[in-house]
């Protein structure tokens, strides 16, 4: 019996699995400063409530801010295990400052061992190996982003969150950019 062997590899043996490729660059690790504290402004505004108790956590990675996050609890009649409520308005401002972190530490592309967020290759799309060079995406420029973010300050309040979302993210290309500039230049 005769069998066949291919001495040739194949290329799709020899390529990474793009799904764990991507997972690959997904996991790190850093260390992050949690601070609790009695949240005093807030029980001063609540002063006339009685039993209110409110914590502030502060979550940093080394001196840069990160989130804010506020919890209270109140002490009654109805809730009257101290222990378990000062440890759940605790918790409560814990677990505020973890989700408001995580569109955080998107914006700032916070990654370990990174020296330079711009020198980063932003998943890959940048090597020509990803795209045909006419395919490659072209970001925003940091010229474009700073004539996007003066029009944004004129901006309603209401409208202002949307556009700083947009100019946040580090994936802002300059078609989408220029959208942006003409949508907010105003009509002469």
């Amino acid at each position: 019996m005769n069998t066949y062997k291919n001495n040739i590899p194949s290329p799709y043996k020899t390529r990474v699995d793009p799904i764990q490729e991507e997972i690959s660059k997904n996991i790190s690790s850093f260390s992050l400063t949690v601070t609790t504290e009695q949240d005093l402004e807030t029980m001063a505004l609540f002063k006339n409530i009685a039993g209110f108790v409110a914590f502030k956590t502060t979550l940093k990675k080394g001196n840069q801010l990160l989130s804010i996050g506020y919890g209270s609890a109140v002490l009654n009649r109805l809730n009257k295990f101290v222990e378990r409520t000062v440890l759940f308005a605790k918790n409560s401002s814990l677990i505020d400052a973890m989700v408001r972190s995580t569109k955080i530490l998107d914006a700032l592309s916070i990654m370990p061992n990174q020296k330079d967020s711009e020198e980063r290759d932003l998943e890959g799309r940048d090597s020509p190996a990803f795209f045909g060079e006419e395919d490659m995406p072209q970001y925003a420029s940091q010229k474009q982003r700073n004539f996007l973010t003066k029009l944004v300050e004129n901006c309603d309040d209401s409208e202002k969150e949307e556009y700083l979302d947009a100019l946040a993210s580090p994936y802002l290309s300059k078609f989408q950019c220029s959208e942006l500039i003409q949508k907010l230049m105003p009509v002469r």
